[in-house]
């Protein structure tokens, strides 16, 4: 079993997994889920009182540790199938760990039914709340019925009580965490139209003061035309300045009113992947997650959802939202570097993958001259191979908005790297997506 902080997938809504923090979740969590091991004591201790023999019981112990390390695992790789549903991946750990649970069952008897808990903390936690209610449900069910067949009625409220209070506290858990969420996007956009109001006032300030003293120098400098041309001139310079310095002071105003929402770019953007025809796997809410990171995020998905709509050819994309990472991941053609300058790879990813200027390119793609659709007529080039370990500078494309079809960094890229770069993250694309042919995966995590 166990409780988790804001940032689980069931808070988050549907999530993805990805390389290497998204899709998984923190320490912390980790930790506190195992403490929750401790109730595998009522099923030990059915193990140790069974009239079996030592053999069997060894096996029985051997089966429960199996449990608990993989239940620990399912937390901290949540999303092994970063391509599938969040369900189609918690069914896949369900299955995992009834596979030790063979090992118990001729020790343990029907006491195995005492880690019913521990399925429903695997589904409710990554689930919406009415799809936690069915699946808490039907693990609870599919527990009790073997009991209850095989037992007499007068014990039949043995598997209830040891299971019903637990999966009664996991629900209330998920529940609170789902309300302190909804409190604290309300927090956020109450903040959100505070400040707004306060833009308001600045520009209203602003300009009421500015225009004010335009028309009065504008004025005289009218009168003065005739009678003392330089004066005029003068005055006229003055409006020149204080115009310039009242835009100056607009455009700074008004900037904090473009600030992105997460929340808003998350609602968005799926909005514009269902319009091009990709389905969209995107969080329902947001994570609590601080200031500075939380305009990065908001405008590396902005750019990057943009991306994928019109370059990717993608059939799906997926976002990953954690407190610290974002992860945007497509199934389209992908990127390739095509450059001539080629440096040498950092030793930890020459292996596996080339590092180029935030861009992470496969091996089986580096150097080719294939890539994403492309963004203008004859951009694609090619180019020699640089061999895995090798990558190349991509400094022919800074004039390029987006991600360009020959997978050249462009402006788009730079913007969304400096973005993460002021608040403390990194940025890396990765492509192809590891275990496919083609995809690219953004990923943007602490430096």
């Amino acid at each position: 079993m166990t409780t988790r902080t804001s940032e689980n997938p069931a808070v988050r809504g549907t999530a993805c997994a990805s390389d290497p923090a998204p899709g998984t979740s923190t320490w912390p969590d980790v930790l506190y889920a195992s403490v929750w091991l401790v109730f595998l004591f009522f099923p030990a201790s059915g193990v140790l009182s069974a009239p079996v023999s030592s053999g069997t019981k060894a096996l029985g112990l051997t089966g429960l540790g199996l449990f608990a390390a993989l239940y620990v695992v399912s937390w901290l790789l949540e999303y092994p199938f970063p391509r599938r549903s969040e369900r189609a991946n918690a069914l896949f750990w369900c299955l995992v760990l009834l596979l030790p649970l063979v090992l118990v069952v001729p020790a343990a008897g029907l006491a195995v039914t005492y880690v019913a808990p521990f399925f429903v903390a695997v589904c409710i936690f990554r689930f919406s709340m009415r799809a936690s209610l069915i699946s808490a449900a039907v693990v609870v069910l599919a527990a009790s019925v073997p009991w209850l067949l095989a037992r007499p009625p007068h014990e039949w409220g043995w598997p209830l009580i040891g299971t019903l209070p637990a999966v009664f506290l996991l629900l209330i858990s998920r529940w609170m965490m789902e309300r302190s969420g909804v409190q604290e996007e309300l927090k956020r956009e109450l903040e959100l139209a505070r400040q707004r109001e306060a833009v308001g006032r600045d520009v209203h300030d602003i300009l009421g003061h500015s225009l004010t003293v335009v028309s009065m120098k504008v004025q005289l400098a009218q009168r003065l035309l005739t009678t003392d041309p330089q004066r005029a001139a003068q005055e006229l310079d003055d409006v020149l300045v204080l115009t310039r310095d009242s835009l100056t002071d607009v455009r700074s105003t008004v900037g904090k009113l473009r600030e992105p929402e997460l929340s808003v770019q998350l609602v968005q953007a799926r909005a514009a992947l269902r319009s091009a025809g990709i389905t969209p796997h995107l969080p329902d809410t947001v994570p609590s997650i601080d200031a500075a990171r939380r305009s990065a995020f908001a405008w590396i998905l902005r750019e990057a959802v943009t991306n994928t709509v019109r370059h990717s050819a993608a059939s799906s994309c997926r976002v990953t939202l954690t407190p610290t990472t974002l992860t945007i991941t497509d199934d389209g053609v992908g990127l390739a570097r095509t450059d001539d300058d080629a440096v040498p790879a950092p030793p930890a990813l020459a292996a596996s993958r080339a590092l180029v200027d935030d861009v992470v390119l496969s091996p089986a793609r580096a150097g080719t001259g294939s890539g994403g659709a492309a963004d203008d007529a004859g951009s694609g080039r090619t180019g020699d191979s640089t061999g895995p370990g090798r990558v190349r500078n991509g400094a022919a494309a800074a004039s390029s908005s987006v991600l360009r079809g020959n997978g050249l960094p462009g402006n788009g890229l730079r913007g969304m790297r400096e973005r993460a770069e002021a608040a403390g993250l990194r940025l890396a694309v990765i492509s192809p997506v590891a275990g496919a042919d083609g995809g690219l995966r953004i990923v943007v995590e602490p430096a």
